[in-house]
């Protein structure tokens, strides 16, 4: 790792002990990666999540308390910059679909091998990257499209997010820290991708299509 490389902090979720400890410890192993917190439900994955803002939660299906659908928007709002990666026991198509509609970065079977959960770590946390929407089948990664609708980027799910909350694009970019230019740029991608006439519409329409986590744009 390089010094301008920075490390991926992670957040694990899951209710099996044995089965947390002994994938961080794995993960440990990464350069590059670490492990910042563990949880056992959804409750203590959102907590978790808004306290440590890590790059990535891995988060598990089935936990005591909310469903993992309540645990994904939660740590949206929490902390939007937050990749989420689902992992669980069983294939189930409809519940992905459903997931990465909400904003999940992949849904992934715990068959697979650390190497693989790695590269989808590193993947979802790549910023110049389109939003990555994967499912992992016992074949392997396998790309999943959430619909045939369109994507926005982590940057671009940011600047909407300020612009929900009636930012100016000079306040946007402070707080980015990002140029004014970049700042039009992203909108005039969104403008495109949604086929919104203004900021307004593009706030809609991005969470009419659950582009945009529900109260992301509020304060």
């Amino acid at each position: 790792m390089t010094g301008a490389e920075r490390r991926l902090r992670l957040v694990l979720v899951d209710d099996h002990r044995l089965f947390r400890e002994s994938l961080g410890a794995l993960l440990a192993v990464h350069e590059g990666i670490e492990v910042v917190a563990e949880g056992a439900d959804g409750e203590e994955a959102v907590r978790l999540a808004r306290t440590h803002r890590p790059d990535v939660v891995l988060l598990d299906v089935e936990m005591p308390g909310q469903s993992v659908l309540t645990s994904l928007v939660e740590i949206r709002s929490a902390s939007p910059s937050t990749r989420i990666i689902v992992l669980t026991m069983h294939e189930n198509t409809p519940l992905a679909r459903q997931l990465l509609l909400r904003g999940a970065s992949a849904y992934l079977i715990k068959t697979i091998g650390h190497h693989e959960l790695v590269a989808a770590i590193r993947a979802a946390t790549d910023r110049d990257q389109d939003l990555i929407t994967l499912s992992v089948s016992r074949g392997g990664l396998a790309g999943l499209t959430t619909s045939s609708g369109p994507t926005l980027s982590e940057r671009e799910v940011e600047v909407l997010g300020l612009v929900g909350k009636a930012r100016s694009n000079a306040a946007i970019a402070a707080e980015l820290r990002i140029s004014e230019g970049t700042v039009k740029r992203h909108l005039s991608n969104i403008n495109a991708k949604l086929g919104s006439t203004s900021r307004l519409d593009a706030v809609r329409r991005a969470t009419r299509a659950r582009l945009l986590a529900p109260g992301l744009g509020d304060d």
